[in-house]
C-alpha cells in the first residue's frame, strides 16, 4: 500500500470511527474492485460501504462519495460544530478515496 493509502486508511479509522479492520477492508475493496468473504464485510454492508455482487459470490465497494455519505448519515446530530467539522473531513476523504476507486478501474 502506498503511504497516501495508509494515511487515508488511518484517517478513516481515527476520524470517522471505522475499526482498523473495516478501514483496511474498504480500501482493499476499492483497490481490487471486489472482495470475497472476509472480516468486517457484514459491518461495512450495514454501514452502506459494500454491497453484494450480482452473482452473490462477493462484495463490491460502494463509490466513496456515496459510501462516506452513508457513513456520515449514521452519525447523530449533524448540526453541532463538531459534526460540521466532521463533514469537512468526510468531504476531503471522499476526494482522496475517489482517486483510489477510479485508479482501480482505469478511469485515471
Amino acid at each position: 500500500m502506498t503511504k497516501e493509502g495508509a494515511t487515508v486508511q488511518k484517517r478513516l479509522s481515527e476520524e470517522l470511527g471505522l475499526s482498523e479492520t473495516e478501514a483496511e477492508v474498504y480500501m482493499k475493496a476499492l483497490r481490487k474492485g471486489s472482495l470475497t468473504e472476509g472480516p468486517a464485510v457484514e459491518s461495512l454492508m450495514r454501514r452502506g460501504m459494500l454491497i453484494r455482487s450480482t452473482d452473490e459470490k462477493g462484495y463490491l465497494p460502494v463509490h466513496p462519495r456515496l459510501a462516506l455519505s452513508n457513513l456520515f448519515r449514521s452519525y447523530g446530530d449533524r448540526a453541532t460544530p463538531a459534526m460540521r467539522e466532521k463533514r469537512k473531513v468526510v468531504d476531503r476523504l471522499t476526494a482522496e478515496l475517489i482517486v483510489v476507486y477510479e485508479a482501480s478501474r482505469g478511469l485515471r
